[in-house]
């Protein structure tokens, strides 16, 4: 995995289209303050063919998650965001610009670092 910095996130939601109209793939808990969510996306780079795309966020402090049978009812109209704010980074569904306004949002996790990885598609 990759460390995700503040200064390439634009550059990777940009390229993944936000992750909109994408599929929540899965939601693992590899411990009590490290969450891997994947999701299925277009991506720009390969001719808008689909990947699933990880992001391991370590730290954890604040989290609202969902079952894994709901993963694939969420709406992902609205992508994803990914914020980072004084010293923390959190991923949310929708389109959010601070980690308090994320804290409305079906599923996000706020931690200390996030990493990524591209996957090959899986449905």
């Amino acid at each position: 995995m990759k460390p995700l910095l503040h200064n390439i996130v634009s550059e990777l939601l940009t390229r993944i289209d936000n992750a909109i109209d994408g599929e929540l793939y899965a939601v693992t808990m590899n411990s009590p303050v490290n969450f891997t969510i994947e999701l299925s996306v277009q991506d720009r780079n390969r001719g808008h063919d689909w990947i699933n795309i990880a992001f391991k966020i370590d730290g954890i402090s604040d989290a609202r998650l969902i079952e894994d049978e709901q993963l694939s009812l969420v709406d992902m109209s609205d992508g994803m965001s990914i914020v980072f704010e004084d010293g923390a980074c959190a991923l949310g569904i929708g389109d959010y610009r601070s980690i308090e306004s994320m804290k409305s949002s079906v599923l996000y996790v706020t931690g200390s670092s996030i990493k990524y990885e591209e996957r090959p598609f899986k449905n």
